[in-house]
């Protein structure tokens, strides 16, 4: 019976010992894997610019900006300025914006923008009624 012991510690001991010498040389042809995520190179993309009206050239806040390409959606603030800024894993040429007034007393409007524009100006006109 202590023959029988001795004999399944042996294998047992020359089990682990494979393994561990299959794991040796798995480590040594393909390395430690790693699982941190590694950082993909992020453009950022923003926006800025004023609303007024296009008649009374008086700032309109309450604004809603949107973009499709950026994800995001802005209201102005009281003195007619809005900002939209993301990250994208893609370099775009080109920025929709979207213009439209919550309250419905001045006309929406669709444009597209360089994405290196400096500050833009936007006149909405009231509907008239």
């Amino acid at each position: 019976m202590a023959k029988n012991k001795t004999y399944k510690w042996v294998r047992g001991l020359l089990a682990a010992s494979a393994f561990t010498s299959v794991m040796f040389i798995m480590q040594a042809c393909y390395g430690t894997p790693s699982y941190n995520r590694v950082e993909e190179e992020r453009f950022e993309m923003s926006v800025s610019g004023k609303i007024i009206d296009n008649v009374s050239q008086q700032p309109l806040p309450g604004i809603s900006v949107s973009s499709a390409d950026l994800d995001e959606i802005v209201v102005s603030d009281e003195n007619g300025e809005f900002s939209l800024s993301s990250y994208s894993y893609v370099a775009l040429d080109s920025i929709s914006l979207n213009f439209s007034d919550t309250t419905g007393r001045y006309g929406s409007l669709d444009t597209i923008v360089e994405s290196d524009s400096d500050s833009l100006n936007i006149c909405l006109s009231q509907i008239k009624a």
